[in-house]
């Protein structure tokens, strides 16, 4: 049987993490057909930046020989939602079969327990063969993704300009601006609330707190997508007679993969929706974003499957499935026993 080995992201080779990125290029490939793979130095500077103070990060690797044949993760958020831990264990496609999921559980359960999150949630590809595995622990689906991707040489341009046309008209008093991460210290505050607004994107059946959005936490995710040789491309709205921060959408740029951009948040402030600002913001980021990064070929994003009025407009724009995923969640205690079992 392969050993199971805890992997510390800061001291880990180079060498070792290029074997568990050809093992995760397999597993993207199952997954996401469609999609690019991440190059191997981008994807080892993610890994080694996704470990803050406020959020932390373990990994273990099962390795047979020179052979990454199984990964797990877990991601805990160390100041909210101390209930929820997030962990997902994935095997080799060549190496199933053999009990590897079981041995890389193990360590992702007891570590969960020591934790003390009584709850756990992990995600599987909807349809995939892996996907009655949560239910055999007692957890339940919750929550369905949709993860989409939009071809540069598909984006209607004319479209873009008529959103941004329209949405002038119809609010004529406000006004959209444009900023690269760091966020300048003179607005961050007023953005972080308007971040805020997410917690009122559809959650499903997932449980989980509303998130309290701080300049610290702002700054310490900054970072870590600086470290990750990212950026992060800003563009919000402003009603003008009062200041108020009324919405915003992000684009990721990454350098070292300097063909994908990632659309992540977008969001309206519930006082100044049915105006056109998402379409506006939308479609003035994306055509910012390309203006100055014109080698980007496809942006990828993702939504809830119950979010009908931002899935539509990404469809109107051009995105296409890649695929979805179903989010799982349940008792951690549940989840022990039945394993155990």
């Amino acid at each position: 049987m392969p050993e199971v080995v805890h992997l510390d992201m800061e001291s880990v080779s180079d060498e070792f993490l290029t074997r568990m990125w050809e093992t995760y290029c397999l597993l993207e490939e199952e997954t996401y057909p469609d999609k690019p793979l991440t190059p191997v130095d981008q994807q080892i500077a993610t890994w080694r930046s996704e470990s803050t103070d406020h959020f932390r990060l373990y990994r273990w690797a099962a390795v047979e020989g020179d052979e990454v044949v199984g990964v797990a993760v877990i991601y805990l958020d160390m100041a909210q939602n101390l209930d929820n831990g997030f962990g997902r264990v994935a095997v080799h496609p060549d190496h199933r079969g053999k009990g590897i999921a079981r041995l890389l559980a193990k360590p992702v359960l007891e570590t969960l327990e020591k934790e003390n999150r009584p709850r756990m949630d992990t995600w599987v590809i909807e349809g995939s063969e892996h996907a009655g595995l949560p239910e055999r622990l007692g957890l339940k689906a919750v929550y369905i993704s949709r993860d989409s991707g939009l071809k540069i040489s598909d984006l209607d341009v004319d479209l873009m300009d008529s959103w941004i046309a329209k949405a002038s008209e119809r609010a004529s008093d406000y006004e959209l601006r444009y900023v690269d991460s760091p966020l300048p210290d003179d607005i961050i505050e007023d953005f972080c609330k308007l971040a805020e607004v997410m917690n009122t994107a559809p959650r499903e059946d997932y449980e989980a707190e509303d998130e309290e959005i701080t300049p610290e936490l702002m700054r310490e995710y900054e970072q870590m997508v600086h470290d990750g040789k990212g950026v992060l491309h800003h563009c919000y709205a402003v009603h003008v007679p009062t200041g108020e921060f009324a919405g915003y959408t992000t684009i990721r740029t990454k350098d070292l993969e300097p063909k994908l951009g990632e659309q992540w948040d977008t969001g309206v402030n519930p006082d100044h929706r049915n105006k056109g600002l998402g379409r506006w913001l939308k479609a003035a980021n994306i055509k910012s974003v390309l203006a100055s990064h014109p080698e980007i070929e496809l942006i990828t994003t993702d939504n809830a499957g119950s979010n009908a009025p931002m899935l539509g407009i990404n469809i109107e724009m051009g995105f296409k499935t890649l695929g979805s995923t179903e989010a799982w969640q349940g008792s951690l205690a549940i989840a022990r026993e039945k394993f155990g079992a």
